[in-house]
């Protein structure tokens, strides 16, 4: 009972800390290639590296209970379904964290990502289930040694240097360059609350997240699987929703939109396209920020990078056709 309140707890948090950071891959991207400036990129580079200072360390005191994220090396894949991922989020204008803070606000559009993500999922597990891989190896911090120690001395700098940046001199020529004195105090305490929060739940409860509620929920109905999400990843679910339209209702934004039909089109093809690559990377940016990347997971950093360049090579050709 305990359990399931502070995972309801934490999960509404982190919800509303989704939302009142508008936090987006598409987003940042966007933001880097026609305003030049990246405080939203770094936002969510910081929301690794605080994930890192809690998964990392758990993990090494209790590995039975706690587990960093497992990997494989198949580069090919990784790079494949980094690309996939970064042409679903183009075309669905919005990644996995961005399709949740629009569906919280009243978009109605991305319900259509939702079944996008579904037919992906089933599609991939049906038909080219194949290229999925099987080999999986424990990461370079598995345990507590010099590589593990170098690691989180590294990402404990980077969240403490981007948390403390907002309070920086703004004159400072490297801050300016990189745009963080412009962080503000709303941004930085969404990033710690989603990178410490979202971390522990990865942590404790299997498939905690809407995609993951979605994807376990598919194959269970196609089959693949016997089981779909369980209990307490649904009240987590239902916790993480309700935060974010609480955090859409008090900032006064929320209001359900129209019915577009080409972004309903760019929704559930670009959901299709996310569903799809999430199982052969596995997971999707939500997985390689708060799990992958703090575990120093290869095939997450690869498929991460490789998200980013491919949105960031659309919107830089599409930057004249936005909507």
């Amino acid at each position: 009972m305990l359990f399931s309140l502070a995972v309801m707890f934490i999960s509404f948090f982190v919800g509303f800390a989704m939302k009142r950071g508008g936090l987006c891959t598409y987003a940042a991207v966007d933001q880097i290639v026609n305003d030049k400036r990246m405080e939203r990129m770094m936002v969510f580079l910081g929301v690794a590296a605080w994930a890192t200072l809690i998964i990392v360390p758990l993990h090494w005191l209790i590995p039975m209970d706690i587990s960093v994220s497992f990997t494989h090396y198949d580069f090919f894949i990784a790079l494949l379904g980094g690309t996939v991922l970064g042409l679903g989020a183009f075309l669905n204008r919005g990644c996995f964290f961005g399709t949740f803070v629009a569906l919280v606000s009243g978009n109605i559009n991305y319900i259509t990502t939702l079944f996008g993500l579904s037919v992906g999922v089933a599609f991939t597990q049906i038909y080219i289930s194949s290229i999925i891989p099987v080999t999986s190896y424990v990461s370079y911090v598995n345990e507590p040694m010099t590589g593990g120690y170098v690691w989180l001395a590294v990402m404990a700098f980077f969240a403490l240097f981007i948390a403390f940046s907002v309070k920086l001199n703004k004159d400072n020529f490297f801050i300016k360059k990189m745009d963080l004195d412009s962080l503000n105090l709303q941004s930085v305490i969404a990033m710690v609350t989603i990178g410490l929060g979202g971390a522990l739940l990865y942590a404790t409860v299997s498939g905690w997240n809407y995609s993951d509620v979605l994807t376990n929920t598919t194959s269970m109905l196609i089959g693949t699987q016997e089981m779909g999400a369980s209990f307490i990843a649904l009240l987590s679910t239902f916790s993480l929703v309700a935060g974010g339209i609480v955090a859409a209702v008090t900032a006064r934004e929320f209001s359900i939109s129209k019915v577009r039909f080409t972004l309903i089109l760019g929704c559930f093809v670009g959901g299709a396209l996310m569903g799809s690559s999430s199982m052969f990377i596995p997971g999707g940016n939500d997985g390689f920020l708060l799990k992958g990347i703090p575990g120093l997971a290869s095939h997450a950093l690869l498929g991460y990078l490789t998200m980013i360049l491919s949105m960031w090579a659309l919107v830089y050709i599409f930057r004249n056709k936005r909507n």
